[in-house]
């Protein structure tokens, strides 16, 4: 071997020696990436080292985008915009669904009188009834996009990094021996264990989403906020308040007493950079899947219901009456902004919790980037409100359990059955 050799390998093993940390995530993400491609096409395509092979370059482009990011290069971003751009159909899609869902609405921004809600109203029933049989199909892409793609790979993303790079010093933060001995453990807390209910949470709500009206909506706020509402400290072995982990009820708001949310991102966004509301210089978006329920629409409410709206409004009134009448939302158009806003109505702090409202992804406006969440978003199908759902509500628990049961034969059987029938179409 030359002397020129023997330099050039002192100096790669300095250099390793140096970026020993950074080289040891990244040969743990692309390990990470390989395996869990592996084992998904294994399952479905019977082909583990196609998986294999997707999940390396997977991990390499993703590293990639990393390097130029920390390098300050013009095309750091060029990942976001390609998911924009595939994107763009499915957030049409949401935005078709939302407008099959009461196209009336967009006839109803100003007031309507009392004459004219009474012969519209008796109409209306049957009409949801019709359109809610028509866009079946579109509730169900739109599902199965939200539910298993986007949430699915945002969570997968948040739990593989904190593999990669801890959050706790109990985990191997800070310390590269520590780093190596927690390694296993992270591994199968968060990938493994973590990413599997993520997977069957997606998958069981993709079918309940086909059955209950379901919008994909936007949530403006600041990150502290977003952290608290949709943080999953319980990974992080902290206790939670009963405040924790919840879209906490305003009691100022136009439409009455609850969460709110927004059908456009602009709107949203306005909420966000509103510096009178919030607490740090993050302005974030929290994406959520949003189940609407029976929605009150306040342009044909009576009088009395659509005069206790806005600033100078009695919210207590519009709540008790939502709540005797079954209405879950309540639909309003801010005319002062020239927006649609929608009020998940909240008289018992329950409607707060999932699984009305279930985050799928934080989006951050100063960095132009989904925010990373440490140890990933909360699991909110596996959470109390949820059970006890199930436990008062004999429609709700049959759903459950159906999903459950479509998901078990979809897993051990049905894939395959689709995918034999597939190729022997074609």
């Amino acid at each position: 071997m030359s002397i020129i050799s023997i330099i050039i390998l002192i100096i790669i093993g300095l250099v390793a020696y140096a970026f020993r940390e950074e080289l040891m995530a990244i040969a743990a993400f692309v390990g990470i990436c390989m395996g869990i491609g592996a084992l998904l096409f294994w399952i479905l395509f019977d082909n583990a080292s196609l998986g294999a092979t997707i999940g390396f370059w997977f991990a390499v482009l993703f590293g990639l985008r990393l390097i130029l990011q920390a390098m300050g290069a013009e095309y750091a971003n060029i990942f976001e915009y390609a998911y924009r751009i595939i994107s763009f159909p499915f957030w049409l899609l949401n935005r078709l669904q939302l407008i099959l869902m009461e196209p009336w609405r967009y006839f109803t921004k100003g007031y309507v009188s009392y004459s004219t809600r009474e012969a519209v109203c008796d109409w209306l029933y049957p009409i949801e009834i019709i359109l809610y049989i028509v866009i079946t199909p579109l509730r169900f892409v739109n599902a199965v996009y939200y539910n298993i793609f986007v949430y699915g790979i945002s969570e997968l993303y948040d739990l593989i990094l904190e593999v990669i790079q801890p959050s706790s010093y109990y985990e191997g933060k800070g310390e590269f021996g520590a780093w190596i001995f927690y390694f296993p453990k992270r591994l199968i807390k968060y990938p493994i264990y973590q990413g599997f209910l993520v997977l069957v949470e997606g998958a069981v709500w993709t079918v309940i989403d086909i059955f209950i009206p379901t919008i994909t909506m936007y949530h403006g706020t600041d990150l502290t906020a977003a952290q608290s509402i949709t943080g999953n400290d319980r990974l992080k072995g902290y206790s939670k308040k009963w405040t924790d982990g919840t879209f906490c009820s305003s009691r100022n708001g136009w439409a009455g007493a609850g969460a709110y949310f927004a059908s456009s991102r602009r709107t949203a966004a306005g909420y966000a950079y509103d510096g009178y509301r919030l607490s740090d210089n993050n302005p974030v978006m929290i994406v959520c899947r949003v189940s609407l329920g029976k929605i009150l629409n306040y342009r044909l409410a009576p009088s009395y219901i659509h005069d206790n709206t806005g600033p100078n409004g009695n919210h207590a009134v519009i709540n008790k009456y939502a709540e005797s009448n079954g209405y879950v939302t309540g639909e309003w158009w801010n005319y002062n902004h020239n927006y649609w806003e929608y009020c998940m109505f909240d008289w018992q702090n329950r409607y707060n919790h999932p699984w009305r409202i279930r985050p799928i992804y934080v989006f951050n406006f100063r960095t132009g980037l989904a925010q990373h969440i440490d140890k990933g978003l909360r699991r909110w199908l596996f959470s109390k409100p949820v059970i006890d759902d199930i436990i008062k509500s004999t429609r709700f628990s049959f759903l459950v359990i159906m999903a459950f049961i479509i998901v078990i034969w979809f897993v051990f059987y049905g894939y395959r059955y689709i995918m034999d029938e597939y190729f022997w179409y074609y």
